[in-house]
């Protein structure tokens, strides 16, 4: 773990939830922080409290911050040597019952934020050869999931883009990794309309995901699903025909929803 000391690290999503935990952690580890989230209070506060933390708050549904928040940090004359995207969120129900203007959102804060940050990062770390990227995916990336379907195709995005640009950048001496977390305790579920209680009784804190996540990156590995159990149960339904994996999700998730759970 000693291989983050004096590293900057620039972690979105910061304010709550793994990302909070990522700053906590790396904090406690020696890195340099730089926190963005829309929270601008918590931020300010997680970053005062903390020995060498910087926050920047914005907005990554908005298509501009991305760019603003490069530039304000190349005027602050530092370079970023892991960036972790981990800002993103979901909402469970019908397609229809939601309106464009959240999908859209959502798709922002998901992918395009995601995809902008890596790009203008990314390009730095391949001119000095050395830099890392971590992006929190999802166990839902792996199968399409009814009532989530449009968090769980972002997810998907998210999984196939840092496989891909690991295998692109693996010889550039740029480490990538791609997060799979199953159900964790996080102000996601809250957003989502989920209760803390899982269908399945499952539940990994965010800091066994942290832990896991920064082994996994120290490792040099460009995909980590978080926990044997997730790992079984990704192994386990990828065996099923598409059709019974189908089902097996909208029943889980339809009994989450009438148990208000998720």
């Amino acid at each position: 773990m000693n291989n983050y000391k004096n590293k900057i690290i620039l972690i979105t999503g910061a304010s709550s939830g793994i990302g909070e935990c990522f700053a906590q952690t790396l904090d406690k580890l020696g890195a340099h922080l730089i926190l963005t989230a829309r929270s601008e209070d918590k931020l300010k506060e997680m970053a005062s409290n903390m020995t060498h933390a910087i926050a920047i708050p914005g907005d990554l549904s908005d298509k501009d911050f991305p760019e603003q928040l490069y530039k304000t940090i190349k005027e602050k004359n530092l370079n970023v040597d892991i960036l972790i995207n981990n800002a993103g969120f979901g909402f469970s129900g019908l397609f229809l019952e939601s309106a464009m203007k959240n999908y859209e959102e959502m798709m922002n804060v998901n992918m395009y934020s995601l995809v902008a940050l890596t790009h203008l990062f990314l390009n730095d770390m391949v001119e000095r050869k050395d830099g890392g990227i971590i992006n929190i995916s999802s166990l839902a990336s792996f199968q399409s999931i009814p009532y989530f379907s449009m968090y769980a195709a972002s997810k998907a995005f998210v999984t196939s883009f840092t496989v891909g640009l690991y295998e692109e950048y693996r010889t550039s001496g740029i480490k990538i990794l791609g997060v799979c977390p199953g159900y964790t305790k996080t102000n996601f579920n809250i957003r989502a309309k989920m209760q803390s209680k899982p269908v399945a009784g499952y539940l990994m804190s965010s800091q066994q995901v942290v832990n896991q996540s920064l082994k996994a990156y120290n490792n040099g590995k460009f995909l980590i699903i978080n926990g044997k159990i997730n790992s079984f149960i990704k192994a386990i339904t990828s065996l099923f025909p598409r059709k019974w994996s189908l089902k097996f999700a909208s029943f889980v998730i339809k009994k989450g929803m009438n148990n208000n759970q998720w």
